[in-house]
């Protein structure tokens, strides 16, 4: 185990074995006797305690706690000064440069110990609160970063399904990735129609293939490396730059985007539908019109078939050939009833055909 460090500035021989057989056992043990080369140590060594004597030729232990505060150092030591004067104003001048103890020569062994012990579980206390404090801040960063992520998403979700077309949509779905900072690119398809737009160049030709060919794949989410795809129904999106040095924020993210290209599907899905329905509802409007010119024009053939036979009976009253005729024309009147009626009723079923499949979609 590692041991804690100290180190004694002082310019008294004595004290120095007196810290050595005290200390050496337990503690890595550092000694200096003049301020200058104590600086140097605290420096150099990151001592967590500083035992330090007030008069010293040179700097004295006020100057140097004094710049023992202005170093840059990822703790600072505690500091305890020594002094064979313990008068209040000596006390309270070593606390208003830095120092944190105080202890009267000459030294009592067992308050020195005492007082090291002391130190030791201050700097104890102080890293376990750092410690705590570091994990709150990352607990709280992560909750505002979760936070962020599902704001972005609710607000996709909303905007989402105000699209009206898949242009909408995949520019929707373009604008929600790049406030996570992705680049990415999105694809519809319908029935064979396939449409591509990406963040960086609009629309690639590489990156459409590439979509196409990953969406066969049975995985909703394939990756490699910083590329990871999302494959749902008729929708797949492609993130080029998952931030996989980040282990914890890549693995949230695959799953927001995955939560946002299951919903891009069921959108699509839906807009489909709707195109299907309308384009059903435009057919059977059509096929309705249909079928009443159809009804027109089988009212108007036998009206006029009616009209010729009755010409024909004023032309030829009783002549022989008369019976002949006016049977055939009764004849060429029932074949045209017959076949407009065969018509109408194809007409009638498809048009049941198409009601049925409008009301499934």
């Amino acid at each position: 185990m590692e041991k804690h460090r100290m180190l004694v500035i002082d310019d008294d021989p004595i004290v120095s074995q007196v810290m050595q057989m005290l200390f050496e056992t337990e503690l890595e043990l550092t000694c200096k006797i003049t301020g200058e080369e104590g600086l140097k140590a605290v420096a150099e060594e990151k001592p967590e305690i500083v035992l330090l004597d007030i008069e010293m030729e040179g700097m004295d232990g006020y100057e140097a706690c004094r710049r023992i505060r202005q170093l840059d150092l990822p703790l600072q030591p505690y500091v305890i000064f020594v002094s064979a004067h313990s008068d209040p104003v000596k006390r309270l001048a070593a606390y208003s440069v830095g120092g944190e103890d105080f202890v009267s020569k000459p030294l009592q062994p067992q308050e020195l110990v005492r007082k090291v012990e002391q130190a030791l579980g201050y700097r104890r206390e102080i890293h376990e609160l750092k410690s705590q404090a570091r994990g709150a801040m990352s607990v709280a960063m992560s909750a505002m970063t979760d936070s962020s992520a599902l704001g972005i998403c609710l607000q996709y979700f909303r905007r989402l399904f105000q699209a009206g077309d898949s242009g909408q949509l995949m520019r929707t779905t373009l604008d929600a990735l790049k406030e996570f900072g992705l680049d990415a690119s999105v694809q519809f398809r319908d029935n064979g129609e396939v449409k591509t737009l990406s963040s960086e160049s609009g629309n690639s030709q590489l990156e459409s293939l590439l979509l196409q060919d990953l969406s066969a794949e049975r995985q909703h989410i394939v990756c490699y490396d910083s590329r990871c795809a999302f494959n749902y129904g008729p929708v797949s999106l492609l993130i080029n730059n998952m931030p996989v040095y980040d282990i914890e924020r890549c693995g949230k993210l695959k799953d927001y985007l995955a939560l946002m290209a299951e919903g891009a599907a069921e959108r699509a899905g839906a807009m489909i539908q709707d195109s299907v329905a309308a384009g059903l509802g435009q057919t059977g409007t059509a096929l309705a019109a249909i079928i009443e010119s159809q009804r027109a024009g089988q009212a108007d053939a036998r009206a006029l078939v009616g009209a010729m036979r009755a010409r024909m009976v004023d032309m030829l009253g009783n002549q022989p050939l008369a019976a002949s005729l006016l049977a055939l024309v009764d004849e060429t009147r029932d074949s045209l009833d017959g076949l407009q009626l065969r018509q109408m009723r194809e007409l009638e079923a498809l048009g049941r055909r198409l009601r049925d499949v409008a009301l499934r979609e």
